[in-house]
């Protein structure tokens, strides 16, 4: 009998020593697409990541800090995890806001807010300089909602970067900040 119960011990033991491995083969083989925010000039230093799928849209809400006046620029993941932008809104022209059509794109007023899409512009690593004083760069992502100035100093750099990673790389350093 008591040889009976340890061959059941050790077979018992081993089928979860089988599971326990497949999982973490399969936690560190599959991968998924992340949208990663680094500094830079911190040795590209990992502020924050979120899980995203290819075609989400996420923005970067600020104020213009000559016209006071709220921007939105609105990004998606495109297939080749490079960046592309959407579209833009904002209520005012200013430095270095969009005149006017260029490049194909189209503009709509409605409402009093300037609507600039038919971007043909994308990014490996979209940059942001996140403003000392006034605008309050927030990043949004379905419902997460991230100051970029409590990531990273004002006046600072960042990059925005969508890549492949294990599930299990994603889960370890999950939703970093």
């Amino acid at each position: 009998m008591k040889r009976y119960n340890e061959k059941k011990w050790i077979y018992g033991f081993g089928t979860v020593l089988l599971i326990t491995c497949a999982l973490a083969l399969f936690l560190a083989l599959t991968p998924v697409v992340v949208l990663q925010i680094s500094e830079p000039l911190q040795n590209e230093k990992l502020l924050y990541q979120i899980w995203i799928k290819p075609e989400d849209t996420f923005s970067i809400h600020w104020t213009h800090s000559v016209t006071k006046q709220p921007v939105i620029e609105t990004y998606y993941v495109q297939e080749e995890l490079t960046i592309g932008i959407k579209e833009m809104f904002f209520n005012e022209h200013g430095p270095n806001l969009p005149a006017g059509p260029e490049s194909g794109t189209k503009w709509e007023i409605k409402d009093g807010m300037f609507r600039v899409y038919n971007y043909d512009v994308s990014f490996e690593k979209l940059p942001v300089r996140i403003g000392q004083v006034v605008a309050d760069h927030t990043f949004y992502y379905s419902h997460h909602e991230v100051s970029l100035r409590e990531l990273a100093s004002p006046g600072g750099f960042v990059e925005i970067e969508a890549t492949k990673i294990s599930l299990l790389k994603y889960l370890i350093r999950r939703e970093t900040h």
